[in-house]
C-alpha cells in the first residue's frame, strides 16, 4: 500500500499537470531581431560585498572554455541560459570567496490567494493553509533563507554573496490581508522577506484598509514599515500586454507603475512582475529602457544559479534571460523546493570536481590564479 507520502506527491504531480493546462497563455511571438543582448548587464548601484573582480584575458587564441554544468531534473525542452559572455570574467565572478558559494542556488516561488484550512481549493492560483504551512516548513527544513529583488540581482550579476540555498517569495497581487495575516509571522520568526507584486494604481485608491478609516495604500504602507517586504512592480493597471497592444497602452502600463510605487514606498522597482506573464518584445525593451533590471514569467522552469537561468524555447528567443526569470507556482512548491536543492547540490560538487579544469583555464587565458579551492569553501 503506498505511504501517505507518495499519495500527496502523487497529488500533487497531478495537480501540476491540471495547472500547466490552466495556465493563461504567453505571447509566444519571437523578437524580431535574434541579437543578443550585451553582457554588460547592469549593475547594481552597490554591489558590496562583492564588487565584480576583474580579469584581463591574455592575447591569442583562447582553448576552449570548460564544461558548464548541466542537469538531468530539468523538463524536456528546457535549456540553462548563460548570460556572462566573457568566460574570464565569469570564473573569477564564480571563485570569487567573497561571493556566492558555487552551487549557490534561488528558488523562485510565486504566491495568490491563501485559503483558510485544508479546504478544496477551487481555482488553479491558490492553496489552503494545510499547504501553505507545509511549504514553510519544508523550506525551513531544507535550510532556505530569502532574499529580494536587489540581493537577487546582485547575485545574478556579479554572483554577490546570498544563502547557499535561497528563495524569493513573490505574492502577487494586492493582498496585503494576506501577507499580514499569513506571511507576516512566518517572517518575523525567520527573519525572512517577503517579495509583493503590488498593482499600482486600478482600484487601489478605493478599496478599504484593514482598520476603520485605513485605505489601501495607509495598509500597504504600514506593514511595510516592518521591514519584511520587498515592493515590486506587477503593473500599473495589470494589463495583459499582448501582440495587439498599442505602444503608448504597454508605455504607461509599464512605465506609469514607477512614480507611483516609488511615491508610496521611497524606492524605485527594479522588478517587473508581468502581469498574467505574458510579454512581448516591445514589452521587454520598454521594460529595459523604463529601467527595470529584473522581470518574472509565470514559466516553472526551474531554480536559478548564477550564469544559470532555465528557460524554454518562448523565453530563450527573446536573448534577455534576466528580463525573463522563472517562477515556481505555490501549488507544487514541495516538489519544486526538492528540485531546486537537489541541483544546488549537483551544481556544487560539479564545481569542485570541475576546478582544476577551470583553474587550469583561467590560468592559460585570462592571465592570472583563481583562488585556491579551500579557500572559497572554508569552514
Amino acid at each position: 500500500m503506498p505511504s501517505l507520502s507518495h499519495v500527496k506527491l502523487l497529488v500533487l504531480a497531478l495537480s501540476l499537470v491540471m495547472l500547466v493546462a490552466c495556465t493563461p497563455p504567453v505571447n509566444t511571438e519571437a523578437p524580431a531581431s535574434e541579437t543578443a543582448r550585451p553582457s554588460s548587464t547592469p549593475t547594481p548601484e552597490d554591489p558590496d560585498p562583492t564588487q565584480a573582480p576583474t580579469a584581463t584575458p591574455t592575447e591569442g587564441p583562447a582553448a576552449p572554455a570548460p564544461a558548464t554544468f548541466e542537469s538531468g531534473v530539468l523538463s524536456e525542452g528546457i535549456q540553462p541560459v548563460q548570460y556572462v559572455e566573457d568566460s574570464c570574467s565569469y570564473l573569477a565572478r564564480r571563485w570569487d570567496p567573497k561571493g556566492a558559494l558555487p552551487g549557490a542556488v534561488v528558488a523562485p516561488i510565486m504566491f495568490h490567494s491563501i485559503l483558510k484550512g485544508s479546504g478544496t481549493p477551487i481555482q488553479s492560483t491558490d492553496i489552503n493553509y494545510e499547504m501553505f504551512e507545509e511549504i514553510i516548513g519544508l523550506a525551513e527544513g531544507l535550510g532556505f533563507k530569502t532574499i529580494t529583488s536587489e540581493e537577487l540581482l546582485g547575485f545574478l550579476v556579479n554572483n554577490a554573496k546570498i544563502p547557499r540555498r535561497a528563495m524569493i517569495m513573490i505574492l502577487d497581487d494586492r493582498r496585503p490581508g494576506t501577507a499580514e495575516d499569513y506571511f507576516l509571522p512566518i517572517l518575523e520568526r525567520n527573519d525572512w522577506t517577503l517579495t509583493l507584486a503590488w498593482i499600482a494604481q486600478a482600484d487601489t485608491d478605493q478599496r478599504p484598509g484593514k482598520r476603520p478609516g485605513e485605505s489601501l495604500w495607509d495598509w500597504i504602507e504600514r506593514i511595510n514599515e516592518t521591514g519584511y517586504f520587498d515592493v515590486q512592480s506587477h503593473g500599473l493597471d495589470h494589463i495583459y500586454i499582448s501582440p495587439n497592444t498599442a505602444e503608448e497602452v504597454v508605455r504607461q502600463e509599464i512605465q506609469g507603475s514607477i512614480p507611483v510605487l516609488k511615491e508610496h514606498f521611497g524606492q524605485t522597482p527594479i522588478a517587473y512582475i508581468w502581469p498574467g506573464g505574458n510579454f512581448t518584445p516591445m514589452g521587454v525593451q520598454i521594460a529595459r529602457e523604463a529601467g527595470f533590471e529584473l522581470g518574472f514569467t509565470i514559466q516553472s522552469r526551474g531554480p536559478l544559479l548564477f550564469n544559470w537561468i532555465p528557460q524554454g524555447e518562448q523565453e530563450r528567443a527573446y536573448n534577455d534571460p534576466l528580463m525573463l526569470l522563472p517562477r515556481y507556482w505555490d501549488t507544487a512548491a514541495l516538489l519544486n523546493l526538492e528540485q531546486a536543492a537537489q541541483i544546488g547540490d549537483a551544481a556544487q560538487a560539479f564545481a569542485k570536481d570541475n576546478y582544476a579544469a577551470e583553474a587550469a583555464w583561467y590560468r592559460q587565458n585570462c592571465g592570472g590564479e583563481l583562488p585556491e579551492l579551500d579557500e572559497v569553501f572554508r569552514p
